[in-house]
Formats: structure tokens, C-alpha cells, sequence
């Protein structure tokens, strides 16, 4: 990665914070207590329970939902629509659908009329702060992901720290920019290996090559691990150890060899695999970078720091709080699903690599020369799923 382009996708994060010595972070903080009891007239006081069920009674009513929805997507519309350049020709957004409304989403819709907050109905600059749904904004997740259902390390009596890190990965179709891709909690008895571990990424899922004279002929059914990684923090490379060699030593050598700040990186004393994260030193915000399978890289991000709370999962760390949506490529053939293969130097066909879905490819029949190639796509079943 060349200096440019690295500190484009930098100033993508942070301001980064201070270093946070771990350890010290969770030696020096006070315990934290279990939830302090009000007396009853308080706690009634203080209750959000009517507030609570309302939300609860509307998000269970399907009509009622489909309602609200419709209603602030048109808002949204026609505040893009005021904002926009276009707006001088005077063209008005299309009329909301009332077709389906009912006495009660009119009844709602007039008790929202009647919230006197000034703040509570968009202001007509309020199409200058909305955007677009996200892919990164949606999860296959429904609940924490547990990855173990026990750790030996891990002990009532020590406080710990929860260390959440959210992994980014650089956009396919604009590689200066990056997107968040998953979201880990970790405690601080953990290791950098286990945070490795736990990434989903579809590195991890490649086939393994049939070779023939040095020229790929095919792939195998079975996926094989890869090894092969190196973590970079602070300026120092945490190889993981699984060869005299590892990805830290070629990281830094290539580094030598092409680059100026070479000296600025060097090896870690320990591999990921044998380092706690309560020995390291961490800002919060800062992009680590993380490298394996060749050319595969991630950025991580430390969002929080904080001690173990009684409401925490007392087990089953690391957890995956977030996974974003993988994109699928269709397939060019019939348009209709998921890709699952992708074919190289096939004449039948009008473009190489070409993506088809597995009843399209088969209706083909044989190919006709040696020299096709059917890739196959990930299948994203090493992490993605509950």
C-alpha cells in the first residue's frame, strides 16, 4: 500500500485517543457494583415503562409498522427532493399511497400530530444530515454470536476488561474507501490470535488449487486453512508463529526493501497467539492493520474499553456483535440468484470471468476446451452464520 493511499483510509477514522495501557486500565478502575435498588416511589417515578409499551404495542402491529415506515420514507423523499438542485423546476414528490390506511394509523398519525415538540417532526434542513441505508448499517446477526462455550482462562474473581474492536475492509469497486464488515467484544485475557480467529472473512474460505505443471486446472471441494498473518500495532508486527518465518519477518523485509520507514516497524517479542490484550497499549479510534492470506487486508478499530459488567455474558468470548451482509454476485445467465461460480476463458460465453448460479453452469454441459476454469465463491459458512 502505498503512503497516500494509506493515509487517505486513515483520515477515514478517529481522532484517535491516547494510548490506554490495558492492564493498568483494569487494575486501577474501580469494581464496578451491581445496579443500586431505588426505593419503589422512585423508581416509578423514574419508570419509561409507558413509553416502553407503546413503542412494543406498535413495533408488534404489522399494519401499524408498514404505515410508519411508508410515511417516513415519503418524508425523507420529499426533503431530498426540497434540498436538491432540481427543486427550481418546482416538481412535486409523487402523492403518498393512502390506500391502505386504516382508523387506526389515522387515529396514530393524529395523536403524532399532537406532539408539541418542535424537534420532533423533520425540519426542512434535516434532508442535509440523512443518507442512505447502508449495507454496514444491517446484520445477519439476531443475537450475540458466541464462539466458545467455555475458556479456562477466565475466572470469577478477575476483573476483567471488555475491549470492543469493530474490523473494517476496503471496498471492492473503490479501494480508498472502507466499510465495516464485522463487530467483536473480547476480554482482556484474550489474545490477539483469538480476535484473528474469530474475523469472518471469505480469505479464509478458498478452495484449495488442483495444480498441473504449474498451471491452476481446478479446485478441490474442500476448503484448507491458509496460514499465514501478521497484526501491526503501535509499530509493532505480532507475526502468528506457525513458521520459522512468518508474515511479521516478510512484512518487515518488504518494508526495507521498498519503503523509507522501515526502522519505524519492527517485530513483536511475541507472537498474536501469545499476547494477552491486557499487556498491550491501545488508542481508541486508531486503524490497526491486519494482513493474511496473501494480500488480504483488514483494519481494526478499538471503539470502547471498559470493565466487565454484571449484565455482560459471564461466557462465550469472544462474541460477534455484528456482521454485515455479504453482497452476492448474480448470476449473468438468468439473473435470478446467487452466483456460485465464476468461469474463466470460456468462448461460449460473452465475458471472462462470467458468474453462475450452479443450474445455469450445469445446463451448459462440457466445456469444450482445457483451458476453462470454474472458480468456486465462498460459501460464507466459516463464522457468518449463528
Amino acid at each position: 500500500m502505498n503512503a497516500t493511499k494509506a493515509s487517505y483510509i486513515e483520515n477515514q477514522f478517529g481522532p484517535s485517543s491516547e494510548l490506554v495501557d490495558v492492564a493498568r486500565f483494569v487494575q486501577t478502575t474501580p469494581q464496578v457494583l451491581p445496579p443500586v435498588q431505588h426505593p419503589p416511589e422512585i423508581a416509578e417515578q423514574c419508570s419509561v415503562a409507558d413509553i416502553r409499551d407503546s413503542v412494543t404495542s406498535v413495533g408488534n402491529d404489522a399494519h401499524a409498522m408498514a404505515y410508519l415506515i411508508k410515511t417516513h420514507e415519503y418524508e425523507v423523499s420529499s426533503l431530498h427532493m426540497a434540498t436538491e438542485r432540481k427543486a427550481r423546476t418546482r416538481k412535486r414528490p409523487p402523492a403518498r399511497d393512502t390506500s391502505n390506511d386504516t382508523q387506526d394509523t389515522a387515529r396514530m398519525q393524529s395523536e403524532l400530530d399532537a406532539v408539541a415538540l418542535e424537534s420532533w417532526k423533520l425540519q426542512p434542513n434535516s434532508g442535509i444530515f440523512i443518507r442512505p441505508v447502508k449495507s454496514s448499517d444491517q446484520n445477519t446477526l439476531t443475537h450475540a454470536k458466541s464462539t466458545r462455550t467455555e475458556d479456562a482462562r477466565l475466572s470469577a474473581d478477575t476483573q476483567q476488561a471488555v475491549i470492543t474492536v469493530t474490523v473494517h475492509d476496503k471496498l471492492t469497486w473503490r479501494q480508498t474507501h472502507v466499510s465495516r464488515s464485522s463487530q467483536h467484544a473480547l476480554l482482556s485475557s484474550q489474545t490477539l490470535g483469538d480476535l484473528f480467529d474469530t474475523i469472518p472473512c471469505t480469505s479464509n474460505e478458498m478452495a484449495e488449487e488442483i495444480m498441473d505443471d504449474g498451471r491452476v486446472v481446478g479446485y478441490r471441494d474442500n476448503v484448507v486453512t491458509h496460514p499465514g498473518s501478521v497484526i501491526c500495532i503501535e509499530n509493532l508486527a505480532y507475526g502468528d508463529g506457525e513458521s520459522e518465518s512468518d508474515y511479521a519477518d516478510k512484512l518487515i523485509q518488504q518494508l526495507q526493501n521498498t519503503s523509507k520507514e522501515s526502522a519505524s516497524v519492527s517485530k513483536a517479542p511475541t507472537t498474536m497467539h501469545d499476547t494477552p490484550l491486557s499487556t498491550l497499549s491501545l488508542r481508541i479510534g486508531e486503524p490497526y492493520w491486519l494482513l493474511h492470506h496473501g494480500n488480504c487486508e483488514h483494519f481494526i478499530v478499538i471503539e470502547e474499553i471498559r470493565l466487565q459488567h454484571p449484565s455482560d455474558p459471564p461466557s462465550g468470548y469472544p462474541l460477534t456483535l455484528q456482521i454485515t451482509p455479504p453482497i452476492l454476485d448474480s448470476c449473468r445467465a438468468c439473473s435470478k440468484v446467487p452466483a456460485v461460480w465464476c468461469i474463466m476463458n470460456d468462448e461460449r460465453l460473452g465475458e471472462s470471468p462470467c458468474t453462475l448460479c450452479g443450474p445455469c453452469w450445469t445446463a451448459m454441459g462440457d466445456p469444450r476446451n482445457d483451458k476453462v476454469l470454474a472458480v468456486p465463491f465462498p460459501k460464507y459458512e466459516l463464522g457468518w452464520w449463528l
